[in-house]
């Protein structure tokens, strides 16, 4: 085989297959929205409905650490929070009642600023989740 006759076969291999792509694209169904998670039964850590961000922050000499919990269900939740810090000067432990508004009324994320004893260490939280 010529070069020419390479060149012709190869372009005409890459016309067949954006030919079969637009076909292909055109006749796909577009994906159906997945459904909305449903909060669990009884009081538990409601994985599918609760986002959780947790981080250390300091403001000026404040040292503390920020629980941000927003709910992804239509149920209103209400969450119980405890928290222990270790650090080398002490322990701290706290421990509050977050309600979290449901997806459709614009969940804003609820927070819980928890005094930690130093920098550094470790912290540990849980939660309780039930429908509200």
């Amino acid at each position: 085989m010529t070069k020419a006759t390479w060149i012709a076969a190869a372009a005409l291999l890459l016309a067949g297959c954006f030919t079969a792509s637009a076909q292909n694209d055109a006749g796909q169904t577009p994906p159906k929205a997945a459904p909305a998670p449903v909060a669990d039964k009884g009081t538990t850590a409601q994985l599918d409905c609760v986002d959780e961000n947790n981080k250390h922050m300091g403001e000026g000499h404040r040292l503390f650490f920020r629980i941000a919990m927003t709910n992804k269900c239509e149920q209103r939740l209400k969450c119980q929070v405890f928290v222990a810090s270790y650090s080398s000067k002490g322990v701290s432990l706290g421990h509050t009642t977050l309600v979290l508004p449901p997806k459709s009324k614009g969940a804003t994320p609820q927070t819980f600023d928890f005094k930690v004893k130093g920098a550094g260490g470790m912290t540990s939280s849980s939660r309780e989740c039930r429908v509200f």
